[in-house]
């Protein structure tokens, strides 16, 4: 391909969505939710500024102001080109900041007799920006290795409860905006006051003006054009009550003047030298604790996320974005990042689905570091509150409301535990206590489901061997001795007293013979812990003292060494027997069974005889052995394989053959034994696809093979052998279908 031609293929794919972005349609929405969420992320920034540099830090504010605004406009920036979903906003968040300031607060506190004052400011913004490094490498390290399906799963009731919570936080952020008091029981009179009820009521009016606006008109320009007209209506009732700019602000209505000069003063290699490292190392807990907050609160957001836009975001691809970010924010001496979930949200109600909006969020910040924040002080703060008030209603609207009609009650019940632990102590203990609720939930539920996919006995439930009709008759009889259980799931102290308990059941169970062989299958097993492994060796011991021969089948070598180290299995015991699979298990307790019975096996010499008793009268067997031709095999020798399907019919004399069918790891599964006096290949004889890929012989066999030419011959000559055939073939069939379906219920 000439480098025109891929000019051409290519260049379009890279212009059409730069294109599309800066259609009048896209663009518009891009830059009022973009410069929206940037307002909102420099005030977050700032107070963020405000909760770290606070105390003997508090000189250093100017300083704090410029590391978490350029933070906010770097994470954002980097955020809004790397995301998975166009329109993300990324910001510094809430919970992360309050371990940083505690951090910062400790470093100073130790330093506060030890070192000047400059390097005290030089360390702290050392630890915070090093706690970017890691936690930006950590992130990133998880996304490249593919690792976020493996961290993602978080139960529903507790995304729930985080996205209630958010909510809540930001309805109460709406009283805090507009009043300067945060909605609490202790805050009520003053809520209540006419001042506040005034300022947060201006809010409130604001809010269901948006809401009845967003609801009823279906146009990009609707948010951003009734944002606008609300500022305009603003300082229309400023100017018609004559209320001057100076007034409104000391009065409320406007954000306070932000401090000046002295913004974002980034570390350079020469001040390395006035670090106090000895106070940095010493928090590597908090640094630790601040990545492990990141992560989780990535997750929860992107979950959250989800949610709302309907749509999947590759976590991975959120890992290494926020880890570049928060890579990039500290090597320019700022603090780690993450997805925010309010402003993203914010972002999709305004329709800003392009990656101009995160570019845009960061413009405020960048007017910041460059002239000052003193613009900032013309925002409304009603207008700002009703967008909090707008976001916190729909989110709880949509999981108190909504929640209580789609989820089930004890979910529903762990949302709302959820939102008042985060109301009441906060955002990481909320979360914990609606993990520790759904854990608890969940081992509760599970502790109730049947850890024992089936319970069989060997009166109903046969192996894949072939019987005759004595043999079948005794194991009709005797065949309660047998026990089975096929076991299921996680064994763990939640389910194990319950596989005690049927083995228990079924040995006192007077009204059914004694139980001479217990079969536990572990098939579908995923996996067993320590009180399983008890229950394990208590029921060992049960069958030891009943002299019940104890049958373990499809246990992997990993269970079986936790259960021998537990006491659940004894390998050298004569009463404990392990076998691959419960066919095979099953097949030696029948022929335990048979044995003691006294059942002969069938002989060679009684073929004639045999073919009497399954479907030929004693003057036509002379006549049907003409028909077939005797045909000897050696042990291991196959008499039908894949490459060479066979059409012959075969009746076994002596010797036991195994019907197999390979599976694609390569091994082996047997569909069927069949012993002296059994029919081989009915279905190949009339031209259907078995089951089967292979027929080997397990001992010397000596077969008569009935070949299509001789029942053409028959067919011909004696039409009653034909016949007669035919009908037992019918039969069989039939058998083989009703035990198949038995089987299939618990074998593999």
């Amino acid at each position: 391909m000439t480098q025109q031609v891929v000019w051409r293929h290519y260049f379009p794919q890279l212009l059409d969505p730069l294109r599309a972005a800066f259609h009048p349609q896209q663009l518009i929405p891009s830059v009022t939710a973009g410069l929206v969420t940037g307002i909102i992320g420099v005030i977050r920034a700032i107070s963020y500024a405000a909760l770290i540099f606070s105390g003997s830090l508090s000189v250093y504010l100017s300083a704090g102001i410029g590391m978490t605004v350029f933070s906010a406009a770097v994470v954002s920036a980097v955020v809004a080109l790397t995301s998975a979903l166009p329109g993300m906003i990324a910001t510094p968040l809430a919970a992360p900041t309050a371990i940083l300031a505690l951090m910062a607060g400790s470093i100073a506190q130790d330093l506060q007799n030890q070192a000047s004052p400059g390097e005290i400011l030089i360390t702290v913004t050392v630890a915070i920006a090093l706690t970017s490094f890691l936690t930006g490498s950590c992130l990133f390290t998880l996304g490249q290795l593919k690792l976020g399906d493996a961290i993602r799963f978080i139960p529903y009731p507790v995304v729930g409860g985080f996205m209630a919570g958010t909510g809540w936080l930001l309805v109460n952020g709406f009283f805090q905006v507009t009043t300067d008091f945060s909605l609490s029981f202790y805050t009520l009179a003053q809520l209540f006051t006419p001042h506040c009820l005034l300022h947060w009521g201006v809010g409130l009016i604001f809010t269901l003006i948006l809401l009845f606006m967003s609801q009823r008109f279906k146009h990009y320009l609707v948010m951003p054009g009734t944002l606008i007209s609300l500022i305009g209506v603003f300082y229309l009732c400023l100017f018609v009550t004559q209320t001057s700019i100076y007034e409104a602000r000391l009065d409320g209505w406007l954000l306070a003047e932000f401090p000046q000069g002295g913004l974002w003063q980034p570390l350079g290699f020469s001040h390395l030298a006035q670090v106090q490292w000895s106070a940095i190392f010493s928090q590597l807990g908090a640094m630790i604790t601040v990545m492990l907050i990141s992560l989780l609160s990535l997750v929860l957001s992107n979950s959250g996320i989800e949610l709302v836009v309907g749509q999947d975001i590759q976590l991975n691809r959120e890992l290494k974005a926020i880890g570049l970010a928060s890579l990039a924010s500290g090597f320019g001496s700022g603090m780690v990042g993450n997805q925010a979930l309010p402003s993203t949200l914010l972002v999709h109600e305004i329709g800003g689905h392009s990656r101009l909006t995160g570019l845009f969020t960061a413009v405020p910040c960048l007017a910041v570091l460059s002239f000052g924040s003193a613009f900032l002080s013309y925002f409304p703060k009603p207008i700002l509150g009703c967008l909090l008030l707008y976001l916190g209603l729909s989110l709880l609207i949509q999981w108190l409301y909504h929640g209580w009609f789609k989820l089930p009650l004890v979910d529903y019940a762990i949302v709302w535990i959820i939102l008042i632990t985060i109301n009441s102590f906060g955002f990481l203990q909320g979360i914990l206590v609606g993990f520790i609720f759904t854990v608890i939930l969940f081992m509760y539920q599970y502790s109730h489901v049947n850890v024992a996919k089936e319970v069989l006995s060997g009166d109903m439930t046969r192996s894949n061997v072939e019987r005759n009709a004595e043999e079948l008759s005794i194991l009709k009889e005797k065949g309660q001795g047998i026990f089975i259980l096929a076991l299921q799931g996680f064994l763990f102290f939640g389910t194990a007293n319950y596989l005690l308990n049927q083995v228990k059941q079924r040995v006192e169970n007077s009204e059914s013979l004694p139980v001479q062989y217990l079969i536990i299958d572990f098939g579908r097993v995923t996996g067993v812990d320590s009180s399983a492994v008890l229950s394990c060796s208590k029921i060992l011991k049960i069958a030891q003292k009943q002299q019940i021969q104890l049958v373990f089948t499809n246990i992997s070598l990993t269970f079986q060494e936790q259960l021998a180290k537990g006491g659940g299995l004894q390998k050298e015991a004569d009463f404990c027997h392990i076998f691959p699979d419960l066919d095979r298990g099953l097949e030696w307790c029948e022929t335990q069974l048979l044995e003691q019975a006294g059942c002969c096996s069938f002989s060679g010499d009684e073929f004639q005889q045999h073919l009497m008793t399954l479907f030929l009268q004693q003057q036509q067997v002379e006549r049907f052995m003409g028909y077939l031709q005797p045909q000897t095999f050696p042990a291991q020798t196959f008499i039908y394989t894949q490459e060479n399907p066979g059409d012959a019919l075969y009746f076994i004399a002596q010797g036991q053959v195994s019907v197999l069918l390979e599976l694609p790891n390569g091994q082996t599964k047997r569909l069927q034994t069949a012993k002296a006096g059994n029919l081989l290949g009915e279905m190949r004889f009339y031209g259907k696809n078995p089951l089967s890929t292979s027929v080997v012989a397990d001992t010397d066999c000596q077969l008569y093979r009935l070949s299509q030419e001789a029942l053409s011959q028959m067919r011909q000559e004696s039409p009653d052998l034909a016949e007669r055939l035919g009908d037992y073939i019918i039969r069989l069939l039939c058998d083989s279908l009703a035990r198949r379906e038995q089987q299939l219920k618990v074998m593999r």
